[in-house]
């Protein structure tokens, strides 16, 4: 007892507690990727609850992670990766009870799953009081990640989105593709998301602009161009819809290729191995 106290005292996310968490968004997954043979839509309510729960018990232990260190727990990579995954359900969650807008539950899940798979595997580092963290580094890295997240959850809808306009062209109605938004909503909500992108991936840049502006040392070329190269094709898909010349399944098919430098932006700001 007293090996596992001193165990937790440095390290409070552990293997089983991570994979244990892990366990409830699988248990998600399988039952909404069920749910279109059961009629009655308990499965699916149950699927939506289980996501839910989850998310709470990974709030609860980033949070318990952030105490103990006394800073955001994204000093790490398994933690940077723990906060993709909190951040994308914590989205969902958010569309779903403020605007009524649900996202595949299974896919969020798994991919929730995934990350918590990943950061176990990974293993998460010993955790110490951090004095010397910098608010505007933290505020900046935060940013980062939920304009990132923002982008994810975006990717899933136009995912979506694409399923149903593919469905309601060949009249299938049946399935999995009941299951999914109606297209108008769809639209809608994507371009709020795409916007909310812009904005925060805007601000992450002038943040870490206003820190680097004190020591140009701190710069990484390569992660400040992929991150550029990011926010200005977000921004240029936001306006071309804006300007009504990108809509249906041509802005969903553009907001999956943002994807792609938002994944590179995003790999080269991973934290290096802490030796």
């Amino acid at each position: 007892m007293t090996t596992l106290a001193a165990g937790m005292a440095v390290a409070p996310l552990t293997t089983n507690c991570l994979l244990g968490c892990a366990g409830l968004f699988l248990a998600a997954t399988v039952l909404d990727a069920y749910a279109a043979k059961d009629g009655s839509g308990k499965l699916k309510v149950a699927g939506l609850w289980m996501l839910r729960g989850g998310w709470v018990l990974l709030t609860a232990m980033l949070a318990y992670q952030g105490l103990h260190a006394h800073t955001l727990p994204i000093g790490s990579t398994p933690e940077l990766i723990l906060a993709l995954g909190w951040g994308l359900t914590a989205l969902t969650v958010f569309l779903d009870l403020t605007f009524d807008h649900r996202l595949p539950t299974w896919a969020i899940a798994l991919t929730t799953t995934g990350c918590l798979v990943l950061a176990a595997v990974l293993g998460l580092p010993v955790t110490t009081p951090d004095a010397t963290a910098k608010p505007m580094i933290l505020l900046h890295v935060a940013t980062a990640v939920l304009a990132y997240c923002v982008l994810g959850a975006q990717a899933l809808n136009s995912v979506a989105y694409l399923l149903q306009h593919r469905a309601l062209a060949r009249r299938r109605f049946g399935g999995i593709y009941s299951f999914l938004p109606a297209l108008v909503p769809l639209e809608r909500v994507g371009g709020q998301l795409l916007g909310a992108a812009v904005w925060m991936l805007a601000l992450s840049l002038v943040i870490g602009a206003v820190d680097w502006s004190a020591n140009l040392s701190l710069v990484t070329l390569p992660k400040l161009v992929a991150a550029s190269v990011a926010w200005l094709a977000a921004l240029l898909v936001a306006v071309q819809r804006r300007r009504e010349r990108l809509l249906g399944p041509a802005f969903a098919r553009a907001s999956l290729w943002l994807l792609l430098p938002a994944l590179l932006a995003l790999w080269l700001s991973l934290p290096a191995p802490r030796a």
